[in-house]
């Protein structure tokens, strides 16, 4: 029977240890105690500040659509074109929804190197993120903070201003699960839970009963022993698969002409809108790379996500009804985008004249009314 194993993806060379889970419980052992054999199953935990975790309610129907729908579900929640970053998809949970995970096809590469360079060729990559419980927690993960609020999992680098963590910490209707003392005094809290496990064997216990984990190996990423295993599940259907392909392969070259004439008729209409946006300036030939060249802040004057978080949340009055939903930051404009929470219309305006005061760039999008509360975007950035 393979054993089930746990490890840290180290920040350099092998893992320092390992969690044994076996019917007697969980234990960690170093890696020459572990010995780890081919056949081990093995999940190596990756930081959860370097995985965007999201839960969304993606209809039932095709693996190929459930991928579609998710990426576009997620199109407005990250910084970059949702084709351009991996995405992994879970099972779906009690709540009716699915986790859908996305991480950076380069630092993908990077993991799956190591992991090979490590002879973990079949290993799992699991953000530690993924694996919190659903009740309100904190954890203090070396580098960066673990939090469950009740409704939604997440990971914040160490480095945030105490502030913003409390911020953070108040979003959980219910008080937080903290181990940590030193964690407990920069939310603010106290610490209330007697576990003090070590963070390898806390993830480990959770995992064990997290239920199907989600395992970021996916699309071209997956190992050969997932490959293996899938390809004979799937034989007779690739077959007919194959077959089908023919035939497709006759109505696409069709596709592409009408496509191409289609992409004609667009570039023309987008050099006259071009034209009459830009009276008296020569339309260029690549209209997309003009447009981010106009649209882009400055390199030097952008606001730095963390000194922007911090101004945000400082902004906001105690006691004030005022709360962020999310948060959504562009790195290549230094521009922070806020889903606000407001007690009444005109709030905004307030936390505009609050920010603006500060010397910084804002601007509001439309308010609307939900149930008692007042829902609106705030855009914040360096002063142009």
């Amino acid at each position: 029977m393979a054993r089930r194993l746990y490890t840290l993806m180290p920040p350099s060379g092998e893992p320092s240890e390992f969690a044994l889970a076996s019917d007697k419980g969980l234990h960690l052992m170093s890696a020459a105690e572990a010995n780890v054999s081919s056949g081990d199953d093995i999940v190596v935990f990756v930081p959860g500040t370097d995985v965007g975790y999201f839960e969304v309610r993606i209809p039932a129907q095709g693996a190929a659509e459930i991928r579609r729908s998710a990426a576009f579900a997620l199109e407005d929640d990250i910084a970059v074109p949702v084709e351009e970053a991996h995405v992994a998809i879970g099972t779906v949970l009690g709540s009716g929804l699915r986790p859908v995970q996305v991480v950076d096809p380069a630092l993908m590469e990077d993991w799956v190197g190591r992991l090979n360079a490590m002879g973990l060729k079949t290993a799992k990559l699991v953000a530690d993120v993924s694996v919190l419980p659903a009740g309100p927690t904190a954890i203090d993960a070396g580098s960066h903070i673990l939090m469950s609020t009740g409704e939604k999992r997440f990971a914040v680098d160490a480095a945030l201003p105490d502030d913003a963590l409390k911020a953070l910490a108040n979003a959980s209707k219910t008080p937080l699960s903290i181990t940590s003392a030193a964690l407990a005094q920069r939310l603010g809290m106290s610490a209330n839970s007697a576990s003090s496990l070590p963070l390898l064997l806390q993830l480990a216990q959770w995992a064990e009963t997290a239920g199907v984990l989600t395992d970021l190996r996916q699309g071209p990423f997956i190992s050969r022993k997932q490959a293996d295993i899938r390809l004979g599940a799937w034989r007779s259907t690739l077959i007919l698969g194959a077959a089908a392909a023919v035939a497709f392969l006759a109505v696409v070259g069709l596709e592409t002409w009408s496509l191409s004439r289609l992409s004609t008729v667009l570039e023309q209409n987008a050099r006259g809108i071009y034209a009459a946006a830009y009276p008296g300036t020569p339309v260029p030939s690549t209209l997309d790379a003009a447009l981010r060249s106009q649209e882009g802040a400055p390199a030097a004057n952008r606001l730095a996500f963390l000194d922007a978080t911090a101004l945000l949340y400082e902004a906001i009055p105690a006691e004030s009804g005022i709360s962020i939903e999310g948060l959504r930051y562009d790195q290549q404009t230094g521009r922070l985008l806020a889903n606000m929470v407001y007690p009444s219309y005109g709030s905004d305006a307030d936390l505009k004249n609050t920010l603006e005061a500060k010397g910084l760039g804002v601007s509001l999008g439309d308010s609307r009314q939900q149930d008692d509360r007042v829902i609106g975007d705030l855009t914040l950035e360096a002063a142009q």
